[in-house]
């Protein structure tokens, strides 16, 4: 489970107060922050906790293993432990180079819902990171099975830090700069070759854009020559709010959320105050 992994904290774009002068022919410039209000398209969930073992056929890539405390490895340089709390809650805890992450699931009473909340400490940022999700449950699991089992429909993102909503362009008139509150960034040029998104974390992610029309772009993103997402990025005609649709080749779905400019010139995106 990595439900912690959000598409807003992926996307990361929103909503604040709409600066006064917004004027369209500044493109996508600015600072941007996700509004929660505006998510829709979230993931399914697939877990099986049974027998001392769990599943998630969701997860990328799938995981099985020993819910028994332990560390198993998750799929590239990841690895995570699933400990059971009690009949309605699991623990899971995933440590990669740039991030630990714990979130704990827990079914409510009826069964009908599960809560999670996710923990992170990422390298580069001071404190912890707290997000809470809420899913509906669309299927049960297998008889004898533990309550996560199942299959779980996201509802919505109910709290994610500032940071993880935040991203800065500086758009030119042939490509785009783009960073975001936890220090990833690129730039690029339009139908140019793809350049590496540089961060706390060096990995092997690339990215390219091209620009579709004068309020469009389009960003594509590659891990290994393999196709990982597609993001589209639609400013409205008055510049002051900016639509992205973020497409998950592995899942099939498109998650979107709407976002509003904020009243900053700060366009570094890492001025943050610690967690408390």
């Amino acid at each position: 489970m990595n439900r912690a992994f959000c598409p807003i904290a992926a996307l990361l774009l929103g909503s604040a107060a709409p600066s006064a002068a917004a004027p369209a022919n500044h493109g996508m410039t600015g600072r941007w922050l996700a509004d929660l209000d505006s998510q829709t398209g979230l993931p399914t969930d697939i877990y099986l906790v049974a027998e001392g073992n769990y599943s998630c056929e969701s997860c990328t890539p799938p995981r099985h293993y020993p819910a028994d405390g332990n560390f198993h490895p998750a799929g590239d340089d990841r690895t995570e432990f699933v400990r059971i709390v009690d009949a309605r809650t699991i623990v899971t805890r995933i440590v990669q180079p740039d991030m630990t992450r714990e979130t704990t699931m827990r079914v409510s009473a009826d069964g009908r819902t599960a809560t999670y909340v996710s923990l992170d400490r990422r390298r580069g940022i001071d404190g912890l990171l707290r997000t809470e999700y809420v899913a509906r449950r669309s299927a049960a699991g297998p008889p004898g099975s533990h309550a996560v089992s199942g299959t779980w429909q996201g509802v919505r993102y109910v709290t994610v830090p500032e940071q993880l909503r935040t991203s800065c362009f500086e758009e030119s008139g042939d490509g785009l700069t783009y960073r975001s509150g936890t220090g990833y960034s690129y730039t690029a040029r339009f139908a140019d070759d793809p350049v590496p998104i540089t961060g706390p974390y060096n990995g092997s992610l690339n990215v390219s854009i091209e620009r579709a029309s004068p309020l469009r772009i389009v960003e594509t993103r590659r891990q290994e020559g393999r196709l990982v997402q597609v993001r589209t990025y639609t400013l409205s005609r008055d510049g002051r709010t900016l639509e992205s649709a973020s497409y998950d080749p592995s899942t099939q779905t498109t998650f979107r959320v709407t976002a509003r400019r904020q009243r900053t010139r700060d366009l570094t995106c890492r001025a943050f105050a610690p967690a408390p």
